[in-house]
């Protein structure tokens, strides 16, 4: 989502198929901190992936919620 966000920084990648893949990020937007986890999407005709309208964006004062939800999943 380049140029919506004040400042963004990779986190990591997972793969989901050949022509998508989950990034997520740690962005700021007018001086609040989130956690962005969006699927990215390839045309095939480069190797640039573009963000997509999936995904979901944390605030992050519920970083520490969101870790307790995922470490519960078993």
């Amino acid at each position: 989502m380049a140029g919506f966000w004040d400042n963004e920084e990779l986190v990591g990648k997972i793969e989901k198929n050949n022509r998508e893949e989950i990034q997520i990020k740690k962005v700021e937007k007018k001086g609040k901190k989130y956690i962005d986890i969006r699927v990215f999407w390839s045309d095939g005709e480069s190797d640039e992936f573009k963000p997509s309208q999936k995904g979901v964006t944390v605030p992050y004062d519920s970083l520490d919620q969101l870790k307790e939800l995922i470490s519960s999943i078993e």
